[in-house]
């Protein structure tokens, strides 16, 4: 038996959801199909927040154990990813709202330096979307979806102009 896993996206007024998202790519407009390079984040500016969560189906009994961090690649002078709190209780999980480039301060993480996926914010998991309320350490439901993901890169006038480097967001998380 296995999960089967995907990132998916939350975007707009409505909550327009993209599954099998590949990246983030972090930029000035709320989708998920604009190139990055079309849509640039300015020094002194935010990009606009990324809703993204992890979906899982297939045959599996139970997920638990879940982690999410920023494990590889360092940023460059002037950039700050901000990212979820952990989650302790399903009141901890961050409700959907229109992604804007506004700082947003419920994203309490620093996941600006790159760590050891242990040390990572805790994940929960729960039925229906990453939206609804009912999240836990472990869930049974199936399909199953982790609570929101969300980031936003914020930058600072010393940011330089160009591509950021590839850097790694890791979700983990046990399955049985």
């Amino acid at each position: 038996m296995a999960a089967t896993f995907d990132f998916s996206e939350a975007n707009g007024a409505g909550q327009t959801l993209t599954t099998s998202r590949a990246e983030v790519n972090w930029k000035n407009i709320d989708d998920s199909t604009t190139a990055y390079t079309s849509a640039p984040i300015t020094a002194g500016n935010n990009s606009f927040e990324k809703w993204q969560y992890g979906h899982f189906t297939g045959a599996y009994n139970q997920l638990q154990g879940g982690l999410f961090a920023h494990t590889a690649v360092a940023w460059g002078t002037g950039l700050t990813l901000k990212g979820p709190p952990a989650m302790t209780a399903d009141g901890d999980r961050l409700t959907y709202a229109t992604p804007s480039t506004t700082t947003n301060a419920s994203l309490t993480t620093d996941m600006t330096a790159a760590v050891a996926i242990t040390s990572g914010v805790a994940v929960w998991f729960g039925a229906t979307s990453a939206n609804a309320s009912g999240k836990a350490a472990s869930t049974t439901s199936n399909p199953g979806f982790t609570n929101y993901l969300t980031t936003q890169l914020q930058t600072t006038g010393s940011a330089a102009a160009g591509d950021t480097a590839t850097v790694t967001l890791t979700l983990r998380y046990q399955e049985n």
